[in-house]
């Protein structure tokens, strides 16, 4: 017998476990949709903490309304259970993509840093801090709509915090320096979270590891962020410096409210940004500032105490002014000093072959960087022709210089959301994009015979040149309508059908005589002729149901043909 939550919603599978709570996919029977719905573990209804924190996640939501947010429909109890509904996201998290995907591009980065700062900026709009902003807690959909979820740990700004004596709540690879000391949490800390989840998609990984969380909480306090440039060059420094003053160890350095940092994102890859000189902190000035007082005092210690005679120093200074007059001479001599470096522009290298691209740059004293050629699926350069060259075409760079190439692996597809499609129809177009498709049946809530899963996600960029492997889920057929025109089917191809389809069924076969002219006409032997109940009609799917399909045979046996 199905379980409901609240009379209303029918609990259709586990999601996932928490420490406090559990979530689950649940069909709503009033307004006919999926949602998820979290339920607080009843070993915890007991914990006043667990519960008050609980109910504080469903205030903090409720009042949030943001198409970047996860959407809460309901709030309520069930006897001893506290639940609450939530908008059910059908994709995954930023933190399986990064795993999946590695680095993603800077440009794209941006673009969904720009919809996770949207989301803060709503939140801290109604004093709620998220207090654990991560990879783990950003959705995506299939149609690449960024949602930031679970505010579990979330806090009314300038309400107590509440954690067990010596916690932290959070998780330690995200959270600010100043939280590890036992500090209130505040918006800016919620920044500094967003600035390390920014990180982790420029590198594909967070910038503190160790062997345990109190190490990392220390790196975290005294370690300087590792710069994303020197991880990956092409990085524009004005998309740098929103990360270091997103992670300023100084709060007061730090961003001050989100709307700053958002305000860098949408304006941090416009022209007048593309030579943005390195954002230096305060403290890093202090820092500087400290150990060249440090190389002073040392530089002291090292002076000899006497006092040199007058004539001891004019000849030094004549000894060295000769010498370096004599240096310089030579040098300008040698043409090591006297002339300008001589510069060049790199050719438009773009929808040239390698080998064409080697040429022009051979003709103009350049060379490629063989070690460092990049090979990607492109949506607009055919195979093998160059896409882009760094240093980008028209920039001036020293004669002997080698320029990186990114190069066409061939043209990607890119992957259409079959959820909701009809499954024939969704396997028809993938086996023509050249995969293997595995069909299975499964009981749903979802019309009958759509899709309500499939294995990659929506949106993958695929090469269709190579075949790809999919697996698609539908929604089990139980009022089967036999739509399908078997008439004319080999018997191979219609037993393939009933059990793609998950059908009983049985072959009868029947001389001429058995049927009508009208169904042998154009009817080879050994196909279906007719099937009964009659392609068309509805076929209520019990244990007994089986589908009886007859065809023409030139010899009769006395065999009935089952196949299960």
């Amino acid at each position: 017998m199905a379980e409901y939550i609240g009379n209303r919603y029918k609990i259709v599978k586990l999601l996932g476990r928490g420490g406090m709570a559990d979530v689950y996919l649940a069909f709503d029977m009033i307004l006919k949709r999926e949602v998820a719905v979290k339920i607080m573990k009843s070993d915890m209804a007991d914990d006043d903490m667990a519960l008050e924190r609980f109910k504080r996640e469903a205030g903090a939501v409720t009042k949030l309304s943001h198409p970047n947010i996860v959407d809460v429909y309901d709030v309520g109890d069930d006897g001893d259970r506290h639940y609450i509904v939530m908008e059910y996201v059908k994709g995954y998290t930023l933190k399986q993509l990064i795993k999946k995907r590695g680095p993603i591009p800077y440009k794209e980065a941006v673009w969904m840093m720009k919809q996770l700062a949207g989301a803060l900026m709503e939140a801290h709009r109604n004093n709620v801090i998220h207090r654990d902003v991560k990879s783990q807690n950003v959705l995506i959909k299939d149609d690449g709509t960024i949602k930031l979820s679970d505010f579990g740990i979330a806090l009314a700004s300038g309400s107590i915090q509440i954690t067990h004596k010596d916690s932290v709540l959070g998780s330690v690879h995200y959270l600010a320096p100043e939280l590890s000391k036992g500090k209130q949490a505040t918006m800016q800390s919620d920044i500094y979270s967003l600035g390390i989840v920014f990180y982790e998609l420029l590198t594909g990984d967070v910038p503190f590891k160790a062997d345990t969380p109190v190490q990392v909480a220390l790196k975290h306090i005294k370690e300087e962020i590792p710069s994303v440039r020197a991880f990956d060059p092409e990085i524009p420094q004005s998309v740098e410096n929103i990360i270091i003053k997103a992670t300023a160890k100084n709060p007061n350095e730090r961003y001050k409210n989100i709307a700053l940092m958002l305000q860098d994102l949408k304006e941090c890859l416009k022209k007048e940004h593309r030579h943005d000189a390195k954002a230096v902190l305060d403290s890093d000035n202090a820092r500087r500032k400290n150990e060249d007082v440090h190389i002073s005092k040392l530089a002291d210690k090292k002076k000899p105490k006497e006092k040199r005679s007058a004539f001891s120093i004019m000849f030094l200074i004549t000894a060295l002014l000769f010498s370096s007059l004599v240096l310089v001479m030579i040098l300008f001599m040698t043409g090591l000093i006297g002339n300008k470096t001589k510069m060049v522009k790199v050719p438009d290298l773009k929808g040239m072959t390698v080998q064409e691209a080697k040429d022009i740059l051979a003709e103009n004293n350049l060379g490629v960087d063989d070690s460092r050629i990049s090979w990607v699926l492109s949506d607009d350069v055919e195979k093998d022709l160059i896409i882009s060259s760094n240093p980008e075409a028209e920039t001036e760079v020293e004669i002997g210089s080698k320029v990186k190439l990114t190069v066409s692996n061939g043209l990607y597809s890119i992957l259409k959301n079959y959820v909701g499609m009809n499954y024939e129809d969704a396997k028809r177009e993938l086996i023509a994009l050249n995969f293997s498709v595995r069909m299975i049946p499964e009981d749903s809530e979802a019309k009958q015979g759509t899709v309500i899963e499939q294995s990659m996600e929506a949106g993958t960029k695929f090469d269709s040149s190579v075949n790809n492997e999919i697996t698609i889920k539908y929604a089990k057929l139980t009022d089967f309508i036999l739509a399908y025109d078997l008439k004319g089917m080999s018997i191979d191809k219609a037993r393939e059908y009933f059990k793609e389809n998950s059908l009983e069924y049985e072959f009868i076969e029947k001389d001429k005589d058995y049927f009508t002219e009208e169904e042998l006409k154009d009817t080879a032997v050994d196909t279906v002729v007719k099937c009964s109940p009659e392609i068309g009609s509805s076929v209520i799917l019990s244990e007994d149901t089986v589908i009886k399909a007859y065809y023409y045979s030139e010899e009769i046996t006395e065999t009935v043909e089952e196949e299960e």
